[in-house]
């Protein structure tokens, strides 16, 4: 399961981007969440070894997509870039969860379909960090 974790994550990286951004690769930067608690399903996915924390993309913080104080060209460009992940994860399968500041989708673990987008409340509390998860 770490394996496809890490795919996962070199997929990221490296999959097929968006016209927009064609040639802009995203170079991201994990570790557990320090600011704010895990709910129990994502920490039994972290504890299983299935789901990683990304805090940064590109060597700019996770939070700036969200940051009022933030450049607004580094703000939106943190956006594009979770949107862009966010459209690679929606066709992965083996992603049961994603949820960024701006964008989330809960999979279904029996027919992998999509369950639910992530409430408002998921996005608030993942405001500086992307949780994903794979399945088990």
């Amino acid at each position: 399961m770490k394996i496809l974790l890490l795919c996962l994550a070199v997929a990221l990286m490296f999959g097929a981007p968006t016209e927009a951004h064609a040639g802009q690769k995203a170079e991201i930067t994990w570790h557990a969440a320090d600011t704010e608690p895990e709910t129990a399903e994502e920490n039994t996915a972290h504890a299983d070894g299935r789901a990683v924390d990304i805090n940064e993309v590109n060597k700019m913080p996770v939070r700036f997509a969200v940051d009022p104080t933030a450049p607004e060209d580094k703000r939106e460009t943190v956006r594009n870039l979770l949107r862009n992940m966010e459209m690679v994860v929606r066709r992965d399968v083996n992603v049961q969860v994603f949820i960024s500041p701006i964008g989330g989708v809960h999979r279904d673990p029996k027919t992998r379909g999509i369950l639910r987008e992530a409430t408002q409340a998921e996005l608030d509390a993942h405001w500086d960090h992307v949780h994903i998860a794979t399945m088990e």
